[in-house]
């Protein structure tokens, strides 16, 4: 079983280094992926535990949440997709229920708390949209990106929340 670990983390430092090398310049890079370029690069050539306290936890964008931490003191802890899940239909299920809603008016009505979930919802689609982790070094997400961000402001700020 170590032998196949070892071959595994040999071939994944080979595949980093091979990513780095491909993007030697990161100066066109939105910031958070010139940071988790630098990150991997001080991984790959200096053997460091990428799950040590650091600038970026580990996110697995198919696991977990990017576009919010919990904290553990002062370190930053992924939030698991279905961790998520469960804690908002529990928010859910006790929040209280709308009235006065006119179906004529042609306008939806939330509770605070339904628009305060929309817009984190919203929030981790942009995060999803925009280059990093789920969506690539790409940039022709960031328009949709910056709409979806727009609109979840627009929403929170009509909350107690507000623009966090």
């Amino acid at each position: 079983m170590t032998d196949d670990f070892e071959l595994r983390y040999r071939r994944m430092r080979d595949a980093a280094a091979a990513a780095l090398a491909a993007v030697a310049d990161t100066g066109d890079c939105p910031q958070p992926v010139e940071r988790a370029l630098s990150q991997l690069r001080q991984v790959v050539e200096h053997d460091i535990d990428p799950a040590a306290e650091g600038d970026l936890p580990v996110v697995d964008p198919a696991r977990n949440l990017l576009s919010r931490f919990n904290y553990q003191g002062t370190r930053r802890v992924p939030v698991a997709l279905d961790d998520e899940a469960d804690e908002l239909r529990r928010q859910m299920a006790a929040d209280r229920t709308v009235g006065g809603a006119d179906a004529d008016s042609g306008n939806v009505v939330l509770t605070e708390l339904r628009g305060m979930i929309v817009g984190g919802l919203l929030q981790e689609l942009a995060a999803r949209l925009s280059p990093g982790p789920a969506f690539g070094p790409g940039a022709h997400g960031e328009a949709l990106a910056a709409l979806v961000t727009e609109l979840s402001w627009e929403l929170l700020d009509q909350t107690f929340v507000g623009r966090q």
